[in-house]
């Protein structure tokens, strides 16, 4: 029998979503060891006023889970996952959104994903949950559907996101890699585990470890998908700003040329189906906030997704 002292610490950002995050934790506490590791949960609230203290408070008292409750108050993502890095114990981290929620076997595949393969660090499918009945043309569009990967598909940094993921801790501490703050609205995990390979750490898909996402009705609307795509398109052009100026140009010349495109098939794609247009609008404004980032202009500054 293993005789095994991993421990995982789950790290869980939040901020206003607190009967998701009930769900969250009443799944996190029924995932399955098989002996190989312990674990508990870190939940840091980027809500000054602690809203989600209650409910973890609650959720520990009654599910019998070992979480460890802060506060961040500096707003954006990047600040609280470095937050719950400062007090997470354990040499795993795993990390998972607060709209989301695993099965029994979640934590258990992505860590045995890690052993199997030797690399630093495993991720797992997302796939959409819808409460009731979404409309037609959202699900039709792909929108809420996400990139998979076979198990054992060694992934590009932009394969990457921290809503699913198991990582040695080791990744974070032996170079001091953190989540850059200053992509406060998105962007700052795939930026991470860029800045990780470059290191030469190597992180795999499992397959078998997914979460659900949940997507509730305010994300069933058109508005709300091209905000959506005008703050990745600017965030994206981060990923750039270490390249020489001419490759950044020729990024530039691109988007700018893609967002044209997609403008034209904006009439032929109306007649195709609601589901055709609201993908091509959203990748013209992912390209036309790509292009403006380029010159400074942000085009639509606030994340609420």
């Amino acid at each position: 029998m293993s005789t095994s002292v991993d421990h995982i610490a789950v790290c869980v950002p939040t901020c206003r979503r607190t009967g998701l995050l009930t769900r969250l934790l009443r799944n996190l506490a029924r995932q399955r060891t098989g002996g190989l590791f312990d674990y508990s949960v870190v939940v840091v609230d980027n809500d000054p006023g602690g809203a989600a203290r209650d409910v973890v408070t609650r959720s520990a008292t009654e599910l019998g889970l070992d979480v460890t409750y802060e506060i961040e108050p500096e707003p954006g993502i990047p600040a609280v996952r470095n937050h719950a890095l400062r007090v997470a114990r354990g040499n795993y981290i795993g990390i998972i959104d607060d709209d989301e929620f695993p099965f029994t076997d979640w934590l258990i595949k992505l860590y045995e994903g890690i052993q199997v393969f030797g690399v630093d660090g495993a991720l797992g499918p997302i796939y959409p949950f819808f409460d009731q009945a979404p409309p037609t043309w959202l699900v039709r569009s792909g929108l809420c559907e996400l990139p998979k990967w076979r198990t054992g598909t060694l992934l590009h940094w932009n394969q990457t996101r921290t809503g699913n993921a198991l990582v040695k801790r080791e990744v974070f501490d032996k170079h001091g890699l953190l989540f850059d703050t200053r992509f406060k609205t998105g962007g700052s995990d795939q930026d991470f585990f860029r800045r990780a390979m470059a290191r030469g750490y190597r992180f795999v898909a499992v397959e078998e470890a997914p979460v659900y996402e949940v997507v509730p009705p305010a994300r069933w609307t058109r508005k709300y998908w091209i905000k959506r795509a005008l703050v990745n398109g600017f965030n994206a052009r981060r990923y750039a700003l270490d390249m020489s100026l001419a490759r950044q140009a020729g990024l530039t010349a691109r988007s700018l040329g893609a967002a044209l495109v997609y403008t034209a098939a904006l009439p032929l794609c109306a007649c195709l189906g609601q589901h055709r247009l609201i993908r091509c609008a959203e990748k013209g404004a992912y390209h036309l906030s790509r292009a403006c980032a380029s010159f400074g202009i942000e085009l639509w500054k606030r994340r609420d997704f």
